[in-house]
């Protein structure tokens, strides 16, 4: 193991306890605000906040040690399948009545920006070297 892939997988740990805290926390607000469309709706949310985040930490740790092109590949087709997957959600999601946007939209936002921000600290934490010591 080397240290961009404990890096990663530290990410995707922080981001699972995140998102379970995330879905505790909509578990108690969707019902309070909305009954039991709130909970389906907050949760929902979550959900779609656990796909945005995990599916780029879960490319980046499958595709590390491969080459710049092929790395590439791997986290532009995951970003490709989770945006297809978020458009066919909120179309399908758009007709269905009494379902509680707000609270969906505002749990998936901060789990978005949740697992950004845990992204972004983790990897600022790395020690990551610029170079490889063993080549010349």
């Amino acid at each position: 193991m080397n240290e961009e892939y404990t890096t990663y997988k530290r990410a995707m740990r922080i981001t699972i306890v995140g998102i379970v805290v995330l879905a505790i926390a909509a578990a108690v607000v969707g019902p309070l605000v909305a009954g039991w469309a709130g909970l389906a709706a907050a949760e929902l949310g979550v959900l779609i906040a656990a796909l945005a985040g995990l599916t780029t930490q879960a490319a980046m740790v499958m595709s590390h040690q491969k080459p710049a092109t092929t790395m590439a590949a791997y986290v532009g087709g995951s970003w490709l399948v989770k945006m297809l997957i978020i458009v066919i959600a909120l179309i399908v999601l758009q007709n269905i009545e009494g379902f509680n946007k707000g609270l969906f939209a505002g749990f998936m936002l901060v789990g978005v920006l949740g697992t950004l921000a845990i992204d972004f600290w983790v990897v600022r934490q790395a020690r990551i070297p610029y170079v490889d010591s063993g080549s010349n």
